[in-house]
């Protein structure tokens, strides 16, 4: 929508020089209100106020997007891609607010990501539009007869902490009658040249909270546990009196003397960069909290003039509707840790790569995740949203996909961040079968693979944007030896596969002959480059080599051979990010579903039950505990647990699981497996229990799904509701 399609006319306003100012307005309804309701929107982040009630309990709006052209830079050069751009905003029910006579609204406003990269101060429209009890539309809108005053927070940093003084606030504020004479007129500044949308994606919300536990006090300040790595904030009171100063500083975990360490995203504690907010109290008994931003913390130090009341767990207000159990501990912990690590980067709109450090929407991250995001959580209008800033983020001319979306300067690959544009809307396809968003990301992804065609030399991706990493695989244990371009040409690849299948899906299959010629060019470049015959293995098998190019029909049956032998010796795992999903998920889909238990499940170094056992309670950036805490994309196998120990997976033409394939993998080491997702049909569950002389398994079907369930070399029809099978010893695999 255009401005005036969204507010009609409606103007912007901003307080010049605050940051965080609160605005306020008044109106006269003749008559009771049979319906109202505002648009509103306030950039960065807003609250919105009506007769001294706050609107809603939404926090984080609106949602991050690429709100408005902004120059940027990165490694000190220009960035030149030019990108589209989106505003969210937001409709509330005022009916319950508003009466008779003079009407207040208000909204203060947070600085959000929209000071923080540098697009401009927070701003402020909203058009309200009643509909009264004599039947007259009535309709009131921003302008310049708004006034302002300093909100009590006076500093709000996205990723650092906000400052705020309560002796700021003026009481009955956001009230019909409040004497505003002192307060002053706002400024009238141009719209976002932008479109306007609104707001689909769910909001952060409080969604439960904590209670954390004392563990040290000194003299000055003391420090709490709030029991796991979370997002959110506690919520103190102060105990002194007017003007009393309370600090608080946040950190994932403590050094070897149980002080708050930084390290995991400042590199090298710093307590002048951690996380810290300051509270100057106005009365004794203030309760206090963030309000603009979140914190991503364990364990937080808080002086000794203030108590702590509890920990608000603070993400998007996104279910999750699955569930995991099994007899083995560790993948348990897996799934259960990965859900909390996915829910705890989900903030204002976008699946961030860590909440404490960058907290951006990396599309590397985000392509990997989706899958078992999506598999685990009722995550479709949230994803659907992202979906619009991967499109925004791709550059008009080149068809260049950045490595954040929205855009903010970051580093990642071609080929893993990049191909998000074919990924994630053939996931989302694949999960929630609305084939317009292949229709609408079709061009996008040619325009992609345009891109990837000039970067390439020889047949092989080499090269990106002069200010960027033109990275390959990510956090391998060791240092990162598997060469980006075999990495980069598999994700071409793979992605032209991709589109091959989303081509016929929409009627475009003109396209498959080029796509086919590109593919086998490709391949003939990475066995020229790569593969040793006599070894049968390209780059010596480095950190999952062999399974990139198996995964894309490149090999032969002795280096599949190779790759098991290798694992079933080393026991452990020696890949990034990408290699340890398509690793795992090659092993299962090829008949080594063991090895790939075993590798889930094991306990050397390298490995998922090492985290767990060092007392992780959100996945980490690097297996060795390295920087971030809390980091999903190692998650990504999880997905794994339901579609193959689990068994349920779509065929191949499906989309939605309207068409379901229950095949479970049983394997050694483990007695039970049990679960369920939700579909856009309902329920799919499994269950299987080892018994003495078989296996009992239970599915649960819903209606619209038409199931098949395979084991034993036997397949057979599924009814709609509980089905349960007994397989003897005899007809097992």
């Amino acid at each position: 929508m255009t401005q005036k399609e969204m507010f009609g006319g409606a103007q912007w306003v901003s307080a010049p020089g605050c940051g965080q100012p609160q605005i306020r307005g008044e109106f006269v309804l003749p008559e009771e209100a049979v319906k109202a309701e505002i648009t509103v929107c306030g950039l960065g982040f807003f609250e919105l106020y009506a007769n001294g009630r706050r609107v809603s309990e939404d926090l984080l709006v609106p949602a991050w997007t690429d709100y408005e052209d902004h120059r940027f830079e990165c490694n000190g050069r220009a960035v030149t891609d030019r990108f589209s751009h989106r505003v969210l905003c937001l409709k509330y029910d005022l009916t319950p607010f508003l009466k008779k006579g003079k009407n207040a609204v208000g909204a203060v406003l947070g600085a959000g990501w929209y000071k923080k990269i540098g697009y401009g101060e927070p701003k402020l429209c909203w058009s309200v539009t009643v509909e009264d009890s004599s039947g007259a539309t009535r309709v009131f809108e921003s302008g310049e007869g708004l006034k302002w005053a300093q909100s009590p927070v006076l500093e709000s940093r996205v990723l650092f902490g906000e400052t705020h003084d309560w002796r700021l606030e003026t009481p009955g504020w956001s009230e019909a009658g409040f004497d505003d004479s002192p307060w002053q007129p706002v400024a009238v500044v141009p719209a976002p040249e932008t479109e306007f949308f609104l707001q689909e994606c769910p909001a952060d919300a409080v969604i439960r909270y904590v209670e954390p536990k004392l563990i040290k006090k000194f003299l000055k300040y003391s420090i709490y546990d709030a029991g796991q790595n979370i997002t959110g904030w506690p919520v103190v009171s102060a105990e002194g009196k007017r003007g009393t100063k309370v600090r608080l500083q946040y950190a994932e975990r403590l050094n070897k003397r149980g002080l708050l360490d930084s390290t995991s995203y400042t590199y090298k504690h710093s307590r002048k960069k951690m996380q810290t907010d300051v509270f100057i109290a106005d009365s004794a008994g203030r309760e206090m909290h963030p309000r603009f931003l979140w914190h991503a913390f364990r364990y937080f130090s808080v002086t000794n003039n203030a108590t702590v009341k509890t920990c608000a767990v603070v993400h998007a207000d996104v279910p999750v509707t699955s569930s995991f159990e099994c007899s083995n501990k560790t993948l348990n912990w897996f799934y259960r840790t990965y859900v909390q690590t996915q829910l705890f980067n989900m903030h204002a709109g976008i699946p961030s790569d860590c909440p404490q450090r960058e907290g951006r929407g990396y599309t590397g991250d985000g392509q990997l995740t989706c899958g078992a995001s999506m598999m685990t959580l009722g995550a479709q209008n949230f994803y659907k949203k992202w979906l619009g800033d991967i499109a925004d983020c791709q550059d008009k001319a080149t068809g260049h996909v950045q490595y954040t979306a929205p855009y903010y300067p970051s580093g990642g690959g071609p080929g893993g961040w990049g191909c998000a544009v074919v990924e994630v809307p053939w996931v989302y396809y694949r999960h929630y079968a609305d084939k317009q968003v292949l229709r609408d990301f079709y061009p996008r992804m040619l325009d992609c693979f345009r891109y990837l065609e000039d970067h390439s030399e020889n047949g092989l991706v080499t090269s990106d944007q002069p200010w960027a990493w033109c990275l390959g695989d990510w956090c391998t244990p060791d240092k990162i030896q598997i060469p980006e371009p075999l990495v980069n040409n598999y994700f071409y690849i793979k992605s032209m596969e991709t589109v091959k299948k989303i081509a016929v899906l929409i009627g475009e299959e003109g396209v498959i002959p080029l796509l086919d010629s590109r593919i086998a060019e490709r391949k003939e470049a990475l066995v020229k480059n790569y593969f040793d015959e006599a070894s049968g293995s390209f780059a010596g098998g480095i950190q999952g080599a062999d399974a990139f190019m198996l995964d894309i029909g490149l090999g032969s049956e002795k280096t599949f051979d190779d790759i098991v032998k290798k694992y079933r010796r080393l026991g452990m795992y020696d890949t990034g990010i990408f290699g340890t999903d398509i690793l795992t998920r090659l092993l299962f889909e090829r008949g080594s579903g063991q090895l790939a238990f075993d590798l889930l499940a094991g306990e050397k170094k390298t490995s998922y039950y090492t985290m767990m056992a060092r007392g992780a309670t959100t996945l980490w950036e690097y297996w060795d505990g390295r920087k971030s805490q809390s980091h999903p994309m190692f998650g990504a196998p999880v997905k794994y647990l339901f579609e193959y120990l689990l068994g349920i997976r779509q065929t191949e033409s499906s989309a939605g699981f309207k068409e379901v394939l229950i095949d479970p993998v049983i394997v050694d080491g483990l007695d039970f497996a049990k679960g369920h997702i939700t579909t856009i049909h309902g329920k799919i569950a499994v269950a299987w229990q080892k018994q003495a002389d078989g296996i009992a398994f239970e599915v649960e079907i819903s209606e619209g799904v038409a199931a098949v369930f395979k084991f034993g070399g036997e397949e057979r029809p599924l009814q709609e509701g509980v089905n349960r099978i007994n397989i003897r010893e005899s007809a097992k695999n």
